[in-house]
Protein backbone atom coordinates (compact mmCIF):
# COMPACT_ATOMS: atom_id res chain seq x y z
CA UNK A 1 0.00 0.00 0.00
CA UNK A 2 2.90 2.36 0.76
CA UNK A 3 4.33 1.73 -2.71
CA UNK A 4 1.00 2.91 -4.12
CA UNK A 5 1.25 6.13 -2.14
CA UNK A 6 -1.10 5.31 0.74
CA UNK A 7 -0.43 6.36 4.35
CA UNK A 8 -1.57 4.57 7.52
CA UNK A 9 -2.62 7.19 10.07
CA UNK A 10 -5.32 7.93 12.69
CA UNK A 11 -8.80 8.70 11.40
CA UNK A 12 -9.86 12.32 11.66
CA UNK A 13 -12.85 14.40 10.77
CA UNK A 14 -12.96 16.08 7.40
CA UNK A 15 -15.32 17.61 4.90
CA UNK A 16 -16.78 15.45 2.16
CA UNK A 17 -16.89 17.67 -0.90
CA UNK A 18 -20.32 17.20 -2.43
CA UNK A 19 -22.96 19.37 -4.05
CA UNK A 20 -22.55 22.67 -2.18
CA UNK A 21 -21.66 24.55 -5.37
CA UNK A 22 -23.37 22.34 -7.94
CA UNK A 23 -25.28 24.45 -10.50
CA UNK A 24 -28.68 23.03 -9.50
CA UNK A 25 -27.92 23.65 -5.81
CA UNK A 26 -26.91 27.26 -6.51
CA UNK A 27 -30.04 27.77 -8.60
CA UNK A 28 -32.25 26.47 -5.79
CA UNK A 29 -30.33 28.55 -3.23
CA UNK A 30 -30.92 31.75 -5.19
CA UNK A 31 -34.65 31.09 -5.45
CA UNK A 32 -34.87 30.14 -1.78
CA UNK A 33 -33.14 33.36 -0.68
CA UNK A 34 -35.61 35.45 -2.68
CA UNK A 35 -38.52 33.56 -1.10
CA UNK A 36 -37.08 33.97 2.38
CA UNK A 37 -36.60 37.74 2.05
CA UNK A 38 -40.20 38.03 0.84
CA UNK A 39 -41.41 35.89 3.75
CA UNK A 40 -39.76 38.36 6.12
CA UNK A 41 -41.94 41.22 4.87
CA UNK A 42 -44.81 39.54 6.74
CA UNK A 43 -42.97 38.92 9.99
CA UNK A 44 -42.31 40.70 13.31
CA UNK A 45 -38.73 41.56 12.41
CA UNK A 46 -38.79 45.32 11.80
CA UNK A 47 -38.31 48.57 13.64
CA UNK A 48 -39.35 52.05 12.47
CA UNK A 49 -37.39 55.23 13.34
CA UNK A 50 -37.76 58.87 12.43
CA UNK A 51 -35.44 60.07 9.70
CA UNK A 52 -33.78 62.41 12.22
CA UNK A 53 -33.03 59.51 14.59
CA UNK A 54 -31.73 57.48 11.65
CA UNK A 55 -29.33 60.27 10.67
CA UNK A 56 -27.94 60.37 14.21
CA UNK A 57 -27.29 56.61 14.12
CA UNK A 58 -25.57 57.02 10.75
CA UNK A 59 -23.27 59.71 12.17
CA UNK A 60 -22.39 57.41 15.07
CA UNK A 61 -21.60 54.62 12.61
CA UNK A 62 -24.29 52.35 14.06
CA UNK A 63 -26.11 51.87 10.75
CA UNK A 64 -24.97 52.03 7.15
CA UNK A 65 -25.57 55.34 5.41
CA UNK A 66 -28.55 55.50 3.06
CA UNK A 67 -29.76 52.11 4.21
CA UNK A 68 -33.23 51.03 5.32
CA UNK A 69 -36.60 51.66 3.72
CA UNK A 70 -37.61 55.33 3.60
CA UNK A 71 -41.26 56.41 3.73
CA UNK A 72 -43.65 58.97 5.24
CA UNK A 73 -46.04 58.00 8.03
CA UNK A 74 -49.67 59.08 8.23
CA UNK A 75 -48.65 62.38 9.79
CA UNK A 76 -46.28 63.12 6.92
CA UNK A 77 -43.14 62.59 9.01
CA UNK A 78 -40.09 61.11 7.24
CA UNK A 79 -39.39 57.64 8.60
CA UNK A 80 -36.91 54.83 8.01
CA UNK A 81 -37.64 51.13 8.52
CA UNK A 82 -34.83 48.76 9.47
CA UNK A 83 -34.62 45.05 10.02
CA UNK A 84 -33.91 44.32 13.70
CA UNK A 85 -30.74 42.50 12.63
CA UNK A 86 -29.29 45.71 11.17
CA UNK A 87 -27.87 46.58 14.58
CA UNK A 88 -27.90 44.80 17.93
CA UNK A 89 -29.46 47.83 19.61
CA UNK A 90 -32.53 47.40 17.43
CA UNK A 91 -33.04 43.83 18.64
CA UNK A 92 -32.48 44.87 22.25
CA UNK A 93 -35.07 47.63 21.99
CA UNK A 94 -37.54 45.41 20.16
CA UNK A 95 -37.14 42.66 22.79
CA UNK A 96 -38.08 45.15 25.51
CA UNK A 97 -41.05 46.62 23.70
CA UNK A 98 -42.58 43.72 21.75
CA UNK A 99 -43.59 40.11 22.35
CA UNK A 100 -42.01 38.67 19.21
CA UNK A 101 -38.78 40.70 19.02
CA UNK A 102 -39.90 43.22 16.42
CA UNK A 103 -42.73 45.04 14.68
CA UNK A 104 -44.52 44.25 11.44
CA UNK A 105 -43.21 45.97 8.31
CA UNK A 106 -45.00 49.04 6.98
CA UNK A 107 -44.72 47.31 3.60
CA UNK A 108 -46.94 44.38 4.56
CA UNK A 109 -49.91 44.15 2.21
CA UNK A 110 -53.32 42.54 2.69
CA UNK A 111 -51.81 39.40 4.16
CA UNK A 112 -51.80 37.84 7.58
CA UNK A 113 -48.58 38.01 9.62
CA UNK A 114 -46.28 35.02 9.23
CA UNK A 115 -44.28 32.97 11.74
CA UNK A 116 -41.49 30.62 10.62
CA UNK A 117 -40.58 27.46 12.49
CA UNK A 118 -37.31 25.77 11.57
CA UNK A 119 -36.93 22.01 12.05
CA UNK A 120 -34.07 19.59 12.36
CA UNK A 121 -33.10 16.30 14.00
CA UNK A 122 -29.95 15.65 16.02
CA UNK A 123 -28.50 12.67 17.88
CA UNK A 124 -27.00 12.86 21.36
CA UNK A 125 -24.53 10.14 22.32
CA UNK A 126 -24.32 9.10 25.96
CA UNK A 127 -20.53 9.36 26.28
CA UNK A 128 -19.79 12.02 23.69
CA UNK A 129 -17.07 13.88 25.63
CA UNK A 130 -14.92 16.95 25.08
CA UNK A 131 -11.51 16.49 23.44
CA UNK A 132 -9.76 17.80 26.56
CA UNK A 133 -10.27 17.25 30.30
CA UNK A 134 -8.94 18.56 33.60
CA UNK A 135 -6.15 16.50 35.17
CA UNK A 136 -5.75 16.49 38.98
CA UNK A 137 -2.46 17.71 40.55
CA UNK A 138 -1.54 14.10 41.31
CA UNK A 139 -2.03 13.17 37.66
CA UNK A 140 -5.30 11.22 38.03
CA UNK A 141 -7.90 11.52 35.28
CA UNK A 142 -11.50 10.38 34.88
CA UNK A 143 -11.82 6.96 33.22
CA UNK A 144 -13.64 7.44 29.93
CA UNK A 145 -15.94 4.70 28.50
CA UNK A 146 -14.61 2.94 25.40
CA UNK A 147 -17.61 3.63 23.17
CA UNK A 148 -20.20 6.38 22.76
CA UNK A 149 -22.88 4.44 24.64
CA UNK A 150 -26.58 4.85 23.99
CA UNK A 151 -28.01 7.29 21.50
CA UNK A 152 -31.09 9.51 21.66
CA UNK A 153 -32.45 11.39 18.66
CA UNK A 154 -34.22 14.72 19.15
CA UNK A 155 -36.64 16.13 16.60
CA UNK A 156 -37.35 19.80 17.32
CA UNK A 157 -38.76 23.05 15.98
CA UNK A 158 -37.56 26.53 16.83
CA UNK A 159 -38.61 30.07 15.92
CA UNK A 160 -37.60 33.63 16.69
CA UNK A 161 -41.01 34.26 18.18
CA UNK A 162 -41.21 31.34 20.64
CA UNK A 163 -37.60 30.17 20.88
CA UNK A 164 -36.46 26.54 20.98
CA UNK A 165 -39.59 24.40 21.12
CA UNK A 166 -42.76 26.03 22.42
CA UNK A 167 -43.85 26.18 26.04
CA UNK A 168 -47.48 25.13 26.53
CA UNK A 169 -49.34 25.26 29.84
CA UNK A 170 -51.67 22.52 31.09
CA UNK A 171 -54.68 24.75 30.42
CA UNK A 172 -53.53 25.42 26.85
CA UNK A 173 -52.87 21.71 26.29
CA UNK A 174 -56.39 20.89 27.45
CA UNK A 175 -57.80 23.43 25.00
CA UNK A 176 -55.73 21.93 22.16
CA UNK A 177 -56.84 18.38 22.98
CA UNK A 178 -60.50 19.41 22.97
CA UNK A 179 -60.17 20.55 19.35
CA UNK A 180 -58.30 17.36 18.34
CA UNK A 181 -60.82 14.87 19.66
CA UNK A 182 -62.73 13.15 16.87
CA UNK A 183 -60.26 14.41 14.25
CA UNK A 184 -58.07 12.27 11.99
CA UNK A 185 -54.53 12.92 10.77
CA UNK A 186 -54.11 14.36 7.28
CA UNK A 187 -51.96 11.37 6.31
CA UNK A 188 -54.11 8.56 7.67
CA UNK A 189 -51.82 5.84 6.31
CA UNK A 190 -48.81 7.27 8.18
CA UNK A 191 -50.82 7.49 11.42
CA UNK A 192 -52.04 3.91 11.13
CA UNK A 193 -48.52 2.66 10.33
CA UNK A 194 -46.87 4.38 13.31
CA UNK A 195 -49.65 4.82 15.88
CA UNK A 196 -52.09 2.06 15.00
CA UNK A 197 -54.98 4.43 14.26
CA UNK A 198 -55.72 7.52 12.16
CA UNK A 199 -57.55 9.13 15.10
CA UNK A 200 -55.75 11.92 16.94
CA UNK A 201 -55.06 11.14 20.58
CA UNK A 202 -54.63 13.65 23.40
CA UNK A 203 -51.21 15.29 23.64
CA UNK A 204 -49.56 14.83 27.03
CA UNK A 205 -46.98 17.61 26.60
CA UNK A 206 -45.76 20.16 24.08
CA UNK A 207 -44.95 18.28 20.84
CA UNK A 208 -42.38 20.78 19.55
CA UNK A 209 -39.48 18.76 21.02
CA UNK A 210 -39.74 14.98 20.95
CA UNK A 211 -37.33 12.22 21.91
CA UNK A 212 -36.85 9.19 19.67
CA UNK A 213 -34.97 6.05 20.73
CA UNK A 214 -33.68 4.92 17.37
CA UNK A 215 -32.43 1.47 16.45
CA UNK A 216 -33.77 -1.90 15.34
CA UNK A 217 -34.37 -2.94 18.96
CA UNK A 218 -36.04 0.33 19.97
CA UNK A 219 -38.45 2.54 18.00
CA UNK A 220 -36.94 1.76 14.61
CA UNK A 221 -35.64 4.60 12.44
CA UNK A 222 -36.96 8.09 11.86
CA UNK A 223 -38.94 8.33 8.64
CA UNK A 224 -41.41 10.47 6.75
CA UNK A 225 -44.28 8.90 8.70
CA UNK A 226 -42.81 10.06 12.02
CA UNK A 227 -42.13 13.53 10.60
CA UNK A 228 -45.58 14.21 9.15
CA UNK A 229 -47.26 13.23 12.43
CA UNK A 230 -44.85 15.38 14.43
CA UNK A 231 -45.61 18.31 12.11
CA UNK A 232 -49.38 17.97 12.42
CA UNK A 233 -49.25 17.79 16.22
CA UNK A 234 -47.39 21.12 16.21
CA UNK A 235 -49.74 22.64 13.64
CA UNK A 236 -52.71 21.76 15.85
CA UNK A 237 -51.10 23.64 18.73
CA UNK A 238 -50.36 26.90 16.93
CA UNK A 239 -53.75 26.97 15.22
CA UNK A 240 -55.45 26.88 18.61
CA UNK A 241 -53.09 29.12 20.59
CA UNK A 242 -52.27 31.80 17.99
CA UNK A 243 -54.76 31.40 15.11
CA UNK A 244 -54.24 34.95 13.82
CA UNK A 245 -50.99 33.99 12.01
CA UNK A 246 -50.01 32.07 8.92
CA UNK A 247 -47.24 29.52 9.47
CA UNK A 248 -44.24 28.34 7.48
CA UNK A 249 -42.25 25.26 8.50
CA UNK A 250 -38.70 24.95 7.18
CA UNK A 251 -37.09 21.53 6.63
CA UNK A 252 -33.84 20.32 5.14
CA UNK A 253 -33.52 17.84 2.27
CA UNK A 254 -33.28 14.56 4.18
CA UNK A 255 -34.81 11.49 2.51
CA UNK A 256 -37.79 11.51 4.90
CA UNK A 257 -38.59 15.15 4.18
CA UNK A 258 -38.15 14.70 0.42
CA UNK A 259 -40.40 11.66 0.04
CA UNK A 260 -42.38 12.00 -3.17
CA UNK A 261 -46.09 11.54 -3.71
CA UNK A 262 -46.93 8.33 -5.55
CA UNK A 263 -48.07 10.38 -8.56
CA UNK A 264 -45.38 13.06 -8.16
CA UNK A 265 -43.41 14.33 -11.16
CA UNK A 266 -40.26 12.32 -10.60
CA UNK A 267 -38.05 11.25 -13.49
CA UNK A 268 -36.82 8.25 -11.50
CA UNK A 269 -40.34 6.79 -11.60
CA UNK A 270 -40.50 6.85 -15.40
CA UNK A 271 -39.21 4.71 -18.25
CA UNK A 272 -38.43 5.60 -21.83
CA UNK A 273 -41.42 3.99 -23.55
CA UNK A 274 -45.10 3.77 -22.59
CA UNK A 275 -46.70 1.48 -20.01
CA UNK A 276 -44.83 -1.03 -17.90
CA UNK A 277 -44.00 -0.66 -14.22
CA UNK A 278 -43.48 3.10 -14.29
CA UNK A 279 -45.69 5.21 -12.02
CA UNK A 280 -48.86 7.01 -13.07
CA UNK A 281 -47.94 10.70 -12.69
CA UNK A 282 -50.35 13.57 -12.24
CA UNK A 283 -51.11 16.09 -15.00
CA UNK A 284 -48.97 19.23 -15.33
CA UNK A 285 -49.94 22.78 -16.30
CA UNK A 286 -47.61 24.25 -18.93
CA UNK A 287 -46.83 27.79 -17.74
CA UNK A 288 -45.70 30.78 -19.76
CA UNK A 289 -42.22 30.86 -18.25
CA UNK A 290 -38.87 29.30 -19.11
CA UNK A 291 -38.36 25.67 -18.20
CA UNK A 292 -41.43 24.06 -19.75
CA UNK A 293 -41.13 24.10 -23.54
CA UNK A 294 -38.18 23.57 -25.88
CA UNK A 295 -37.01 24.87 -29.28
CA UNK A 296 -38.22 21.95 -31.40
CA UNK A 297 -41.69 21.35 -32.91
CA UNK A 298 -44.21 20.83 -30.09
CA UNK A 299 -47.88 20.02 -29.58
CA UNK A 300 -48.26 21.94 -26.32
CA UNK A 301 -48.46 25.66 -25.63
CA UNK A 302 -48.60 27.78 -22.45
CA UNK A 303 -51.89 27.24 -20.66
CA UNK A 304 -52.28 23.63 -21.82
CA UNK A 305 -52.47 20.78 -19.31
CA UNK A 306 -50.18 17.90 -20.21
CA UNK A 307 -51.56 14.50 -19.31
CA UNK A 308 -48.96 11.91 -18.38
CA UNK A 309 -51.29 9.13 -19.56
CA UNK A 310 -52.41 8.37 -23.11
CA UNK A 311 -56.08 9.16 -23.63
CA UNK A 312 -58.56 7.72 -26.14
CA UNK A 313 -58.41 10.97 -28.11
CA UNK A 314 -54.59 11.00 -28.39
CA UNK A 315 -52.75 10.13 -31.60
CA UNK A 316 -50.46 7.71 -29.74
CA UNK A 317 -46.69 7.28 -29.34
CA UNK A 318 -45.04 9.62 -31.84
CA UNK A 319 -42.27 7.17 -32.80
CA UNK A 320 -44.71 4.53 -34.09
CA UNK A 321 -46.04 4.50 -37.62
CA UNK A 322 -49.72 5.23 -38.16
CA UNK A 323 -50.39 1.53 -38.77
CA UNK A 324 -48.51 0.53 -35.58
CA UNK A 325 -50.52 3.02 -33.54
CA UNK A 326 -53.74 1.47 -34.79
CA UNK A 327 -52.56 -2.09 -34.16
CA UNK A 328 -51.21 -1.29 -30.67
CA UNK A 329 -54.08 0.93 -29.56
CA UNK A 330 -55.67 -1.52 -27.08
CA UNK A 331 -54.59 -4.52 -24.99
CA UNK A 332 -54.78 -7.79 -26.92
CA UNK A 333 -54.75 -11.41 -25.83
CA UNK A 334 -52.05 -13.36 -27.67
CA UNK A 335 -53.67 -16.59 -28.79
CA UNK A 336 -52.10 -19.84 -27.55
CA UNK A 337 -49.64 -18.11 -25.18
CA UNK A 338 -49.77 -18.54 -21.44
CA UNK A 339 -47.78 -16.91 -18.62
CA UNK A 340 -47.46 -17.21 -14.86
CA UNK A 341 -46.85 -14.62 -12.18
CA UNK A 342 -46.04 -14.43 -8.49
CA UNK A 343 -48.72 -13.01 -6.25
CA UNK A 344 -47.85 -9.67 -4.68
CA UNK A 345 -47.29 -9.29 -0.95
CA UNK A 346 -50.66 -7.60 -0.35
CA UNK A 347 -52.44 -10.33 -2.33
CA UNK A 348 -50.86 -13.06 -0.18
CA UNK A 349 -51.70 -11.16 3.02
CA UNK A 350 -55.34 -10.96 1.91
CA UNK A 351 -55.51 -14.69 1.09
CA UNK A 352 -53.92 -15.54 4.46
CA UNK A 353 -56.43 -13.28 6.22
CA UNK A 354 -59.28 -15.12 4.47
CA UNK A 355 -57.79 -18.32 5.88
CA UNK A 356 -57.80 -16.80 9.36
CA UNK A 357 -54.06 -16.13 9.50
CA UNK A 358 -52.61 -12.71 10.37
CA UNK A 359 -49.46 -12.21 8.30
CA UNK A 360 -46.64 -9.77 9.13
CA UNK A 361 -43.04 -9.46 8.05
CA UNK A 362 -41.26 -9.20 4.72
CA UNK A 363 -42.30 -10.72 1.40
CA UNK A 364 -40.14 -13.85 1.82
CA UNK A 365 -41.59 -14.59 5.26
CA UNK A 366 -45.16 -14.17 4.00
CA UNK A 367 -44.47 -16.43 1.00
CA UNK A 368 -43.16 -19.13 3.33
CA UNK A 369 -46.21 -18.78 5.58
CA UNK A 370 -48.54 -19.10 2.58
CA UNK A 371 -46.79 -22.28 1.44
CA UNK A 372 -47.17 -23.75 4.94
CA UNK A 373 -50.92 -23.08 4.70
CA UNK A 374 -51.08 -24.62 1.18
CA UNK A 375 -51.92 -21.28 -0.39
CA UNK A 376 -50.41 -20.96 -3.91
CA UNK A 377 -47.89 -18.14 -4.24
CA UNK A 378 -48.16 -18.12 -8.06
CA UNK A 379 -50.87 -17.90 -10.67
CA UNK A 380 -50.30 -20.11 -13.72
CA UNK A 381 -51.78 -20.54 -17.21
CA UNK A 382 -52.71 -16.87 -17.43
CA UNK A 383 -53.40 -15.51 -20.92
CA UNK A 384 -50.53 -13.45 -22.29
CA UNK A 385 -51.54 -9.85 -22.89
CA UNK A 386 -49.90 -7.59 -25.46
CA UNK A 387 -50.33 -4.15 -23.96
CA UNK A 388 -51.76 -1.26 -25.96
CA UNK A 389 -51.03 2.40 -25.37
CA UNK A 390 -54.51 3.76 -24.50
CA UNK A 391 -54.70 4.35 -20.73
CA UNK A 392 -50.98 3.68 -20.26
CA UNK A 393 -48.26 5.96 -18.91
CA UNK A 394 -46.62 8.05 -21.63
CA UNK A 395 -42.99 7.67 -20.58
CA UNK A 396 -40.09 10.13 -20.92
CA UNK A 397 -39.83 9.99 -24.72
CA UNK A 398 -43.40 11.07 -25.39
CA UNK A 399 -43.50 13.75 -22.67
CA UNK A 400 -40.33 15.41 -24.02
CA UNK A 401 -41.55 15.26 -27.62
CA UNK A 402 -44.87 16.93 -26.73
CA UNK A 403 -42.89 19.76 -25.08
CA UNK A 404 -40.52 20.23 -28.01
CA UNK A 405 -37.47 19.29 -25.98
CA UNK A 406 -36.05 16.64 -28.32
CA UNK A 407 -35.12 16.82 -32.00
CA UNK A 408 -37.53 14.51 -33.89
CA UNK A 409 -35.09 14.37 -36.85
CA UNK A 410 -32.19 13.06 -34.76
CA UNK A 411 -33.70 10.67 -32.21
CA UNK A 412 -30.73 8.31 -32.25
CA UNK A 413 -28.63 10.75 -30.23
CA UNK A 414 -30.78 10.28 -27.12
CA UNK A 415 -30.53 7.66 -24.39
CA UNK A 416 -31.93 7.66 -20.87
CA UNK A 417 -28.58 8.54 -19.25
CA UNK A 418 -26.97 10.32 -22.23
CA UNK A 419 -24.02 9.68 -24.53
CA UNK A 420 -20.35 10.44 -23.95
CA UNK A 421 -18.07 12.27 -26.37
CA UNK A 422 -14.72 11.00 -27.60
CA UNK A 423 -13.07 12.11 -24.34
CA UNK A 424 -15.54 10.22 -22.16
CA UNK A 425 -17.39 13.39 -21.07
CA UNK A 426 -21.16 12.98 -20.66
CA UNK A 427 -23.22 15.19 -22.97
CA UNK A 428 -26.25 16.33 -20.92
CA UNK A 429 -28.26 17.38 -23.99
CA UNK A 430 -28.38 13.72 -25.07
CA UNK A 431 -29.79 12.48 -21.73
CA UNK A 432 -33.57 12.06 -21.60
CA UNK A 433 -33.41 12.03 -17.79
CA UNK A 434 -31.49 15.30 -17.73
CA UNK A 435 -33.78 17.03 -20.23
CA UNK A 436 -36.99 16.16 -18.41
CA UNK A 437 -35.49 16.47 -14.94
CA UNK A 438 -34.45 20.04 -15.83
CA UNK A 439 -38.04 21.05 -16.56
CA UNK A 440 -39.37 23.56 -14.08
CA UNK A 441 -42.42 21.55 -13.01
CA UNK A 442 -40.25 18.49 -12.29
CA UNK A 443 -37.70 20.58 -10.37
CA UNK A 444 -40.37 22.37 -8.34
CA UNK A 445 -42.53 19.32 -7.68
CA UNK A 446 -43.65 19.47 -4.07
CA UNK A 447 -42.78 16.66 -1.71
CA UNK A 448 -45.37 14.56 0.10
CA UNK A 449 -44.60 16.53 3.28
CA UNK A 450 -45.34 19.79 1.44
CA UNK A 451 -48.59 18.36 0.12
CA UNK A 452 -49.66 17.30 3.60
CA UNK A 453 -48.62 20.69 4.99
CA UNK A 454 -50.89 22.39 2.46
CA UNK A 455 -53.68 20.03 3.51
CA UNK A 456 -53.11 21.10 7.14
CA UNK A 457 -53.29 24.76 6.11
CA UNK A 458 -49.61 25.70 6.53
CA UNK A 459 -46.66 26.33 4.21
CA UNK A 460 -43.74 23.91 4.03
CA UNK A 461 -40.47 24.95 2.42
CA UNK A 462 -37.00 23.42 2.22
CA UNK A 463 -33.65 25.10 2.77
CA UNK A 464 -30.93 24.48 0.13
CA UNK A 465 -29.11 21.16 0.09
CA UNK A 466 -25.65 21.05 1.72
CA UNK A 467 -26.25 24.42 3.46
CA UNK A 468 -26.53 23.68 7.17
CA UNK A 469 -25.57 27.29 7.88
CA UNK A 470 -28.97 28.33 6.47
CA UNK A 471 -31.03 25.54 8.02
CA UNK A 472 -34.09 25.89 10.22
CA UNK A 473 -33.85 29.47 11.53
CA UNK A 474 -30.37 28.77 12.91
CA UNK A 475 -31.29 25.47 14.56
CA UNK A 476 -27.89 23.96 13.72
CA UNK A 477 -26.34 26.53 16.06
CA UNK A 478 -28.81 25.51 18.77
CA UNK A 479 -27.62 21.90 18.48
CA UNK A 480 -24.03 23.11 18.77
CA UNK A 481 -24.87 25.16 21.87
CA UNK A 482 -26.74 22.25 23.51
CA UNK A 483 -23.95 19.76 22.79
CA UNK A 484 -21.32 22.13 24.12
CA UNK A 485 -23.31 22.23 27.35
CA UNK A 486 -23.90 18.45 27.38
CA UNK A 487 -20.22 17.58 26.91
CA UNK A 488 -19.33 19.57 30.01
CA UNK A 489 -21.74 17.77 32.30
CA UNK A 490 -20.13 15.34 34.78
CA UNK A 491 -19.90 11.75 33.63
CA UNK A 492 -21.86 10.58 36.70
CA UNK A 493 -24.91 12.44 35.33
CA UNK A 494 -24.97 10.27 32.20
CA UNK A 495 -24.29 6.73 33.42
CA UNK A 496 -27.77 5.22 33.49
CA UNK A 497 -30.34 5.41 30.71
CA UNK A 498 -32.59 7.71 32.73
CA UNK A 499 -29.82 10.07 33.88
CA UNK A 500 -28.59 10.20 30.27
CA UNK A 501 -32.03 11.34 29.12
CA UNK A 502 -32.25 13.86 31.93
CA UNK A 503 -28.89 15.29 30.92
CA UNK A 504 -30.05 15.68 27.31
CA UNK A 505 -33.23 17.43 28.47
CA UNK A 506 -31.16 19.68 30.70
CA UNK A 507 -28.97 20.59 27.70
CA UNK A 508 -32.04 21.48 25.64
CA UNK A 509 -33.68 23.60 28.36
CA UNK A 510 -35.03 26.79 26.81
CA UNK A 511 -34.84 28.65 30.13
CA UNK A 512 -31.15 28.14 30.96
CA UNK A 513 -29.36 26.88 27.83
CA UNK A 514 -31.27 27.50 24.60
CA UNK A 515 -32.76 30.77 25.78
CA UNK A 516 -34.87 33.01 23.56
CA UNK A 517 -31.99 35.52 23.28
CA UNK A 518 -29.64 32.80 22.09
CA UNK A 519 -32.11 31.39 19.58
CA UNK A 520 -32.60 34.86 18.12
CA UNK A 521 -28.82 35.30 17.93
CA UNK A 522 -28.51 31.97 16.11
CA UNK A 523 -31.31 32.89 13.71
CA UNK A 524 -29.58 36.20 13.07
CA UNK A 525 -26.38 34.32 12.24
CA UNK A 526 -28.18 32.12 9.70
CA UNK A 527 -29.74 35.20 8.14
CA UNK A 528 -26.32 36.85 7.79
CA UNK A 529 -25.26 33.95 5.61
CA UNK A 530 -28.48 34.24 3.61
CA UNK A 531 -27.69 37.91 2.93
CA UNK A 532 -24.09 37.08 2.07
CA UNK A 533 -25.15 34.52 -0.53
CA UNK A 534 -27.73 36.98 -1.82
CA UNK A 535 -25.09 39.69 -2.19
CA UNK A 536 -22.86 37.27 -4.09
CA UNK A 537 -25.77 36.36 -6.36
CA UNK A 538 -26.52 40.04 -7.04
CA UNK A 539 -22.88 40.77 -7.80
CA UNK A 540 -22.76 37.90 -10.29
CA UNK A 541 -25.93 39.16 -11.95
CA UNK A 542 -24.46 42.64 -12.24
CA UNK A 543 -21.30 41.27 -13.79
CA UNK A 544 -23.39 39.39 -16.35
CA UNK A 545 -25.61 42.37 -17.16
CA UNK A 546 -23.81 45.68 -16.65
CA UNK A 547 -26.18 48.40 -15.58
CA UNK A 548 -28.95 46.03 -14.41
CA UNK A 549 -29.26 46.11 -10.64
CA UNK A 550 -31.46 43.89 -8.43
CA UNK A 551 -34.16 46.02 -6.78
CA UNK A 552 -34.28 44.61 -3.28
CA UNK A 553 -33.27 47.59 -1.14
CA UNK A 554 -33.22 45.51 2.05
CA UNK A 555 -30.55 43.06 0.92
CA UNK A 556 -28.32 45.61 -0.83
CA UNK A 557 -28.27 47.99 2.14
CA UNK A 558 -27.52 45.33 4.74
CA UNK A 559 -24.88 43.52 2.70
CA UNK A 560 -22.93 46.55 1.49
CA UNK A 561 -20.24 45.94 4.10
CA UNK A 562 -19.70 42.32 3.06
CA UNK A 563 -16.67 42.12 0.80
CA UNK A 564 -16.47 39.76 -2.13
CA UNK A 565 -13.36 38.15 -0.64
CA UNK A 566 -15.17 37.35 2.62
CA UNK A 567 -18.15 35.84 0.81
CA UNK A 568 -15.91 33.72 -1.42
CA UNK A 569 -14.10 32.40 1.68
CA UNK A 570 -17.44 31.50 3.22
CA UNK A 571 -18.64 29.72 0.08
CA UNK A 572 -15.48 27.60 -0.02
CA UNK A 573 -15.78 26.74 3.66
CA UNK A 574 -19.14 24.96 3.50
CA UNK A 575 -18.77 21.77 1.53
CA UNK A 576 -21.30 19.40 3.06
CA UNK A 577 -23.97 19.04 5.72
CA UNK A 578 -22.04 19.39 8.95
CA UNK A 579 -23.08 20.32 12.47
CA UNK A 580 -22.67 24.04 13.24
CA UNK A 581 -20.36 23.15 16.12
CA UNK A 582 -17.88 21.90 13.49
CA UNK A 583 -17.78 24.96 11.24
CA UNK A 584 -18.81 27.83 13.55
CA UNK A 585 -17.81 26.76 17.05
CA UNK A 586 -16.17 30.11 17.85
CA UNK A 587 -19.43 31.98 17.24
CA UNK A 588 -21.45 29.53 19.36
CA UNK A 589 -18.98 29.79 22.24
CA UNK A 590 -18.98 33.58 22.02
CA UNK A 591 -22.77 33.64 22.38
CA UNK A 592 -22.63 31.26 25.35
CA UNK A 593 -19.86 33.20 27.11
CA UNK A 594 -21.58 36.54 26.51
CA UNK A 595 -24.90 35.39 27.92
CA UNK A 596 -23.27 33.64 30.87
CA UNK A 597 -21.34 36.80 31.77
CA UNK A 598 -24.53 38.82 31.65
Amino acid sequence: MKLLGFRYEPRRKGYYVDGHEKPETISYRNKYMERYLLYERRMYRWIQLSAAHSEELEKQGLVTKNSGYKYKNRDGIDMVEYHVDSNKIFQEEADKETRFGGYLSVRIEMERPLIIFGHDESIFKQYHMTKSAWVAPDGTVTIIPKDDGQGLMISAFQSREFGFGMNITDEELQKINETRRGEKYADEAAAIAKRGTADKKDLKHSPFIIEFEYGANNEGYWSYEHMVLHLEDCVDCVKVLVPQFDYLFLFDHSCGHDKQREDGLNIENMTKSFGGKQAYLHDSLIKEVDGYLGPYPKVLKPGDVQSMVFKESDAGPFWLTEQERIEQRYDQVEAGKKVKRKLKKEELVKKLAEAGVTATGNYTKIQKLAQEKNIPIKEENLPKIKLGWVGKQKGVYQVLWERGLIDPHNLNQYTMDGRKDQFGVLQPHTSLKHLLGSCRDFQEEESLLQTMGRKMGVLVDRTPKCHCELAGEGIEYSWGCAKNYYRRLPLKEKKSKETFKQSVRKSLCNKNVLTLDRVRAFSRRARQYTLAYYALHQQQQEQQAIGIRAADNLATSETSQLTTVKIEQMVKQFKTHRCAVDFDSAFIKSVIVKKDNE
